[in-house]
């Protein structure tokens, strides 16, 4: 019989985990997964904040079959990756560092690069656009409450003969956390809301260009991403473009992607882990709270687990028996949902 004791300080109040982190090896693109979404009406993604419910089961379906794939970039004899512009030697690039995302006639080349995505640039018939200062879409691990910005420029052609270039902001910030029902009518609880807003201003060619609010007032595309433990990909989207100069809207739109749809992918074993562990809590959570500021989680049938006092000030005091070898972790957040160790 295993036992151990651990003392943690702590300057917050301490609950249970409410939400997991978005990282690396459970959220990041993979060549050769297919998404099929569907395109829906769109919705007010609503405020920023915790414990916020999300209602799409009233949803109307506009195109019931959206596909989105990632893959490798195509191959220059066998040893270069061709992405956009930009050339790569295969054996100096990490597994799954170059992706292509492809939908809606719309290539978009990403990099993940000491843990942040990139997007280093997009084409389509019309359009050719290379960031020659990639924008960083997200930066891992990402938890409720974080916030990172970038600045980014981007040049290209229109139509092969219109010069581009662009410039702006790009803010990425997982504002909101809460439960969400889904189309079907299922409820899906916890999800995480990912908020990026990225503002573009053209950069007209000339010495006598100056930016001024006057002459380029700028676009801002503004899209929300709500992510579940146990899926690799959103499970719902929003995307609206709007004037800068007088907040009129360019366009919008939303996509649902039905969880049950991403278990198609030939394989995810990491979410597949995790969406076993959390039906297995479900069905053996066997909490309980006392009324002397402790309390117990039995954790399976080969944990159990106390923490005190309850609720804690300064130090927390976690002691834990196995009745069996395992490997043990725990998880501190804040009141708010923010990670603490």
């Amino acid at each position: 019989m295993k036992t151990g004791a651990l003392t943690v300080l702590m300057s917050v109040g301490f609950v249970l985990p409410v939400l997991g982190q978005l990282n690396t090896l459970h959220n990041h693109y993979r060549p050769g997964d297919v998404l099929i979404k569907q395109q829906v009406e769109f919705i007010n993604p609503g405020q920023s904040g915790a414990n916020r419910l999300w209602d799409l089961s009233k949803l109307k379906t506009v195109n019931e079959e959206y596909t989105l794939r990632y893959d490798l970039p195509p191959l220059e004899g066998d040893s270069i990756y061709i992405l956009g512009d930009k050339r790569y030697l295969k054996k100096k690039v990490a597994d799954n560092e170059l992706i292509v995302g492809s939908e809606h006639n719309t290539m978009y080349y990403y990099r993940l690069t000491n843990d942040s995505l990139l997007q280093q640039g997009h084409e389509n018939p019309s359009v050719v656009l290379e960031y020659t200062k990639p924008m960083i879409l997200m930066s891992f691990p990402l938890n409720y409450g974080q916030t990172t910005m970038s600045s980014y420029q981007s040049e290209g052609l229109y139509s092969g003969t219109v010069n581009i270039q662009t410039e702006g902001t790009m803010t990425t910030a997982a504002d909101a956390y809460g439960k969400m029902i889904l189309p079907p009518g299922d409820t899906l609880s916890p999800v995480l809301r990912v908020k990026t807003v990225q503002t573009i201003f053209d950069i007209p060619t000339g010495d006598s260009y100056t930016m001024d609010e006057t002459n380029n007032a700028g676009k801002q595309l503004e899209t929300c991403r709500w992510y579940s433990k146990g899926y690799r990909y959103p499970v719902f989207e929003t995307i609206r473009n709007i004037n800068l100069s007088d907040s009129t809207e360019i366009f919008k739109t939303a996509f649902f992607f039905p969880p049950q749809d991403h278990l198609y992918l030939d394989t995810d074993p990491e979410n597949q882990a995790l969406l076993d562990e959390l039906w297995k809590d479900t069905e053996n959570d066997t909490t309980t709270i006392d009324n002397e500021q402790s309390k117990t989680v039995m954790l399976e049938d080969i944990m159990s687990c106390k923490m005190y006092p309850n609720p804690v000030e300064s130090y927390l005091n976690l002691e834990y028996e196995l009745k069996e070898d395992a490997k043990v972790s725990f998880e501190l957040y804040s009141l708010d949902g923010m990670p603490v160790k």
